[in-house]
């Protein structure tokens, strides 16, 4: 026969079997503490033969060669390794996913045990005890609501996951246009000394010889200096642009000295395809337009979230209670009463957060469309520079040839074919100045098309 303090015994083990086995699916907490030292001296041992970098290379970057031939799609691949801007990104990408399992989740019960003892009554029993297990049920699409809202700022984090990848792809790129201009300005550079020393040596000759005058032969010294500092200036640029080039990758700059970098797609960019259809694609579809896109949703599901709290959410309480020895069912309902506010302060905040994500999402649009039309006029300029520049390379080819022929036969002397070499020299540095130009605002077309046009082949 089962006595009242059985039953009473029961309840307790019950509840305590209950608690048991929602405790054992908790997760639980392990630390990580960071380590300065040891995180530096990482940093300075990284290189570009590392087996997990070239693991990484050879899995994201399509028909990538063996050995890896460093070139803008593998060593963005290597900075997307190296360094933490994308691993940030995709960390806010897991934690907006995170989001959404919360907002998926459904609201736990509550259980409640208020047992109670009363010393001045034994019979029939001193013990009221009993567990009431409630529920809340959300009304009026608040789940929903909220879901939405959690998946649209997992859109957004996505988005702002492909706007690091693509900045770090723009970093690397500048950096490579940068690199091929300085070590092609370096070796313009030695050969524009290299003339211009040939030219002021024959013009001191002549000058000792009384041909010329004191002011050209200072005029050629002049020229000679210029042009000596002019390749002090380029050694300088060319260790810089290394140096950048190790920035962007997230390597020391040991690495990048101790790679091959292969500069040739700098030389031949893809030839650029319709404009105007990557333009309406860039308007519609870039990255910072998705993102401020997913943001205005975001707000819209607030909204929605806030006008569907004015309805209350209903809490149902089944329970069963052990009362000095009477057993008493109970079903409780309860539910908050909007007597004294209907959520109008919420409701009016996510209503001008929607218009403020509205206004930023026309603002992005109108950002993009400007970064379009200045990249497009900059690149347009810019290339008809560099072939005006091309043509003057071309023609002081032309003369150099001639003067040669000239020299050949005996029309002209040592120092007009010197001059002609050292003026074809100059040109070439312009020509020089003016290709980079043109891919450095190419590389900018490309960041406001989001279009790869340098590199392209790789992807």
């Amino acid at each position: 026969m089962t006595t009242r303090a059985d039953t009473v015994t029961k309840a307790f083990v019950a509840a305590a079997c209950c608690c048991a086995g929602v405790l054992q699916g908790c997760a639980s907490y392990n630390a990580r503490p960071l380590d300065p030292a040891a995180s530096a001296h990482g940093l300075q041992a990284r290189t570009l033969s590392d087996p997990g970098l070239l693991h990484f290379v050879a899995a994201n970057v399509p028909r990538a060669p063996s050995p890896v031939r460093w070139n803008l799609a593998t060593l963005t691949a290597a900075a997307a390794y190296e360094r933490p801007d994308i691993r940030i990104a995709a960390g806010q990408v897991r934690v907006a996913e995170a989001g959404e399992r919360t907002a998926a989740a459904w609201p736990n019960p509550e259980l409640s045990l208020g047992p109670s003892y009363y010393a001045a009554l034994f019979e029939p029993s001193p013990w009221e005890i009993g567990p009431t297990i409630t529920q809340l049920i959300q009304t009026a699409g608040k789940r929903a609501a909220e879901l939405a809202r959690a998946r649209a700022r997992s859109r957004s984090a996505r988005q702002q996951l492909a706007v690091a990848v693509w900045a770090v792809r723009s970093q690397v790129r500048t950096a490579l246009i940068d690199l091929w201009a300085a070590r092609r300005r370096l070796a313009l550079s030695r050969a524009y000394d290299g003339a211009a020393r040939q030219v002021t040596a024959l013009v001191a000759g002549r000058y000792q010889a009384g041909a010329v005058s004191a002011a050209a032969l200072t005029a050629q010294q002049l020229t000679g200096t210029q042009a000596a500092l002019s390749l002090v200036t380029a050694g300088r640029q060319e260790r810089l642009a290394t140096a950048a080039l190790a920035t962007a990758t997230g390597v020391p700059v040991a690495a990048i000295e101790a790679a091959p970098i292969d500069l040739s797609e700098i030389d031949r960019p893809a030839p650029v395809g319709d404009l105007g259809a990557l333009r309406q694609r860039a308007l519609a579809q870039r990255p910072e337009v998705l993102d401020a896109l997913a943001r205005y949703e975001a707000a819209e599901a607030t909204l929605r979230l806030e006008v569907a709290r004015q309805y209350p959410d209903l809490n149902i309480g089944p329970g069963y209670q052990y009362n000095q020895g009477q057993q008493q069912f109970i079903l409780a309902i309860s539910l908050p009463l909007p007597i004294l506010n209907q959520n109008q302060g919420p409701i009016a905040a996510a209503r001008a957060a929607r218009q403020v994500a509205a206004d930023d999402f026309d603002r992005v649009q109108t950002t993009v469309l400007g970064q379009i039309e200045t990249a497009m006029t900059d690149w347009q300029a810019s290339r008809a520079e560099a072939r005006r520049a091309g043509g003057l390379l071309r023609l002081a080819d032309r003369t150099v040839r001639m003067d040669r022929a000239a020299f050949a036969a005996g029309q002209i002397g040592r120092l007009e074919l010197a001059g002609a070499e050292l003026a074809r020299a100059q040109t070439e540095l312009g020509a020089l100045a003016a290709g980079a130009d043109e891919r450095t605002a190419l590389g900018r077309l490309e960041d406001a098309l989001h279009h790869p046009f340098i590199g392209a082949k790789e992807r």
